[in-house]
């Protein structure tokens, strides 16, 4: 949390400086002309990176919805992106279920694995696995459960429902970004990183 706040907020100064937003801006311009020009191609290609981006944790597709939502409007972009996080989390879960531990453990490390797994296993009820698919990073549960067995269309379910409020931040803070809507975009992560400053030290509270 602190650190997506801390990148919003990023994110939210770049869009209030008007130098670097025309800079941005263009690029984004430059971008869309590009993808005129292959739109079934650049679509493709959006639905990769948002893929990959649920399955590693070193690449974010949220850089690349201020072009997406320039080249295709909120609502394709929105879909594009849940079908894109939706094959990411597939792919993890068929991963950890057919290819094992190792593989997965190769891809996002096996502390995660074995860390997160004591809290969940393949008889977990459902609100649970919602929980757990709704405050761990995208890229872990996936692997998880595949790891576990659980059953897949509960987990495909879980990914579907907690995606979509994901999805929805994701587009409108990219459409405040190319419309230079710096404050709300501020606001917002700064809410982020106080109350992700709050939990942690709740967190360590409650270790006291």
């Amino acid at each position: 949390m602190l650190i997506v706040g801390a990148l919003i907020t990023v994110a939210g100064f770049i869009a209030a400086s008007e130098t670097l937003h025309d800079e941005v801006a263009a690029l984004i311009v430059w971008c869309e002309r590009v993808i005129a020009m292959h739109p079934h191609l650049g679509m493709a290609i959006f639905v990769l990176l948002s893929m990959l981006s649920a399955m590693v944790a070193f690449f974010s597709s949220a850089v690349l919805v201020p072009v997406a939502v320039y080249s295709w409007g909120k609502a394709t972009c929105l879909v594009l992106l849940w079908m894109g996080w939706l094959l990411g989390g597939i792919a993890s879960f068929c991963i950890g279920r057919f290819l094992g531990r190792k593989f997965a453990a190769m891809l996002i490390g096996e502390e995660k694995i074995a860390g997160w797994q004591s809290q969940v296993s393949e008889r977990t009820r459902f609100i649970h696995i919602l929980f757990f698919q709704a405050i761990v990073p995208s890229e872990i549960p996936g692997y998880v459960l595949g790891i576990l067995r659980y059953r897949f269309w509960y987990y495909l379910a879980a990914l579907a429902i907690t995606e979509i409020p994901y999805v929805v931040g994701v587009v409108f803070l990219g459409e405040y970004f190319v419309q230079g809507k710096s404050t709300a975009i501020i606001v917002l992560g700064l809410t982020i990183v106080v109350l992700g400053t709050f939990v942690v030290r709740l967190i360590r509270y409650q270790r006291v």
